[in-house]
């Protein structure tokens, strides 16, 4: 490949090169183009999509600090096969997550060991489940590739579901702005010449989806709650507001009546639903009454109080039984082995292998509370394991799993270096008919993380990337 080279360092299964280092078929309408490109005119577009980026943001009123996201501009192309696996397996999953919310509504629930439910530090004993007919309406998936015996056109995967993300999921603003540059910007040739899905409308389908939370539906007045322009999300926040036709609001914005319902102060407004973008325990200290408001029907939070409980790593490794009980089916799409420090035979087994694994705290998130003890110091692991042992009931391990990775891209003078860097998918789906939990739609996209040179941890605020993925047609 001329004036193009490609670093493999990783064990992991590469998707876009093969063991020869020859690029895989299905990309190389891409690689040509950037060659036609070139690392120059390269550099060139990504100067003007950071540009247009910041004009967005600048647009919006946001004029401090430079809220973009750190992207990769190499595409990820997921082929229509795939595609379907991934959509019927996470269909699955996102079901019975919904029937399990139910059933612990309902008191009935069988599946989850009560002591792990009442041990998690996202459900509290003492705040009323209302979690509505649909009790999750857009949830988060994070999902790896696994090299496998099958064949495919990108290679044989498997597909492992590392963990949910039902509190605040984080992902199509952004998945929609990469889109956008890399079909007007960096490669509008190959995005014209493979089939690709369009992104265009997800995001008001998204707010159709939150209003259908409400009796109200359609003509809901939905609110999407920021903590305001320092949080690093704060353009995103904007652009959720303005696609869904939604009000944004701080905290500081919004107050219970003495009618029990929610109002936008400035308008005066009563609220249906509220998207909250920020934490829950400073939503609901900062909005007094809000919790009471929830619970009689008079507004509906969308990540409602207890739900996140789906977001701990400890119920997590139930969602394989999830499936089996609620649904009387195998499931599609597997969870990576784990084990459950709650549970005195793997305590042992993690206790004795404690270097070898991945340890995580049940309710972490964004890359927080995760020990990989194959890229650890020893001091950072026996410190690591000091805080396991005060309170193992809160941590699962996992095994390293060498998932695949893809590229992140640079230049030097006139030729770009492909480096090979883990990578996941971030695939968002949504329930949005009213009472029907069982009817789920996945966004025809993924936000795909990239992590930095040499780790595993793919979290943007852990030093990874964005990148756009291409789901195709046929």
């Amino acid at each position: 490949m001329e004036l193009m080279r490609f670093k493999r360092n990783l064990s992991g299964a590469n998707e876009v090169f093969l063991p020869d280092n020859s690029p895989r078929q299905i990309y190389k309408p891409i690689i040509a183009e950037m060659q036609r490109v070139g690392a120059v005119g390269w550099r060139e577009r990504r100067e003007k999509a950071h540009r247009l980026l910041l004009d967005e943001q600048h647009r919006f009123g946001i004029k401090e600090g430079d809220k973009t996201h750190p992207t990769d501009w190499f595409p990820r192309i997921i082929p229509a096969a795939e595609w379907d696996r991934l959509e019927r397996g996470l269909t699955q999953r996102l079901v019975a997550i919904n029937e399990f919310l139910r059933s612990l509504e309902a008191g009935t629930e069988e599946v989850v060991p009560r002591s792990v439910v009442e041990s998690s530090i996202l459900y509290n004993v003492d705040d009323p489940n209302r979690f509505g007919a649909v009790p999750v309406r857009q949830i988060a998936f994070d999902v790896v590739a696994v090299e496998s015996d099958k064949s495919g056109q990108t290679g044989g995967w498997e597909y492992l579901v590392l963990e949910e993300n039902a509190k605040m999921p984080v992902g199509l603003a952004a998945m929609t702005r990469r889109r956008k540059m890399m079909s007007e910007v960096f490669l509008p040739e190959s995005h014209r010449e493979l089939p690709v899905r369009s992104l265009d409308g997800w995001l008001a389908r998204l707010g159709d989806s939150l209003r259908a939370a409400s009796p109200k539906g359609p003509d809901a007045t939905l609110a999407v709650v920021s903590s305001g322009p320092g949080d690093q999300f704060y353009l995103d926040h904007n652009i959720y507001a303005e696609e869904m036709n939604a009000i944004l609001a701080e905290t500081k914005d919004i107050s219970v009546n003495s009618d029990g319902f929610l109002v936008f102060e400035p308008t005066g407004t009563v609220i249906d639903v509220v998207y909250e973008r920020v934490d829950e325990d400073v939503l609901y200290a900062e909005v007094p009454g809000l919790l009471e408001s929830h619970a009689a029907g008079k507004v509906h939070v969308l990540f409602a109080p207890n739900s996140e409980i789906i977001d701990d790593k400890g119920v997590y490794a139930f969602i394989p039984e999830m499936v089996r009980h609620y649904l009387g089916e195998e499931p599609l799409i597997e969870n990576a082995r784990t084990w459950s420090l709650a549970v005195k035979r793997d305590y042992d087994y993690v206790m004795e292998n404690f270097a070898g694994l991945v340890v995580k705290s049940r309710g972490g998130y964004g890359g927080k509370e995760v020990m990989i003890g194959p890229e650890e110091s020893r001091e950072n692991i026996e410190r690591f394991r000091k805080i396991v042992e005060a309170d193992p009931v809160e941590y699962i391990a996992q095994p390293m799993v060498d998932f695949s990775t893809h590229l992140v891209t640079e230049t030097e003078g006139e030729e770009f270096v492909l480096k090979d860097s883990f990578a996941d998918y971030r695939m968002l789906a949504l329930c949005p008919k009213p009472d029907d939990p069982a009817y789920v739609e996945l966004v025809p996209g993924s936000l795909t993380r990239v992590a930095a040179p040499g780790k595993h941890i793919v979290n943007i605020s852990s030093g990874g990337k964005m990148k756009d993925t291409w789901v195709l047609e046929e």
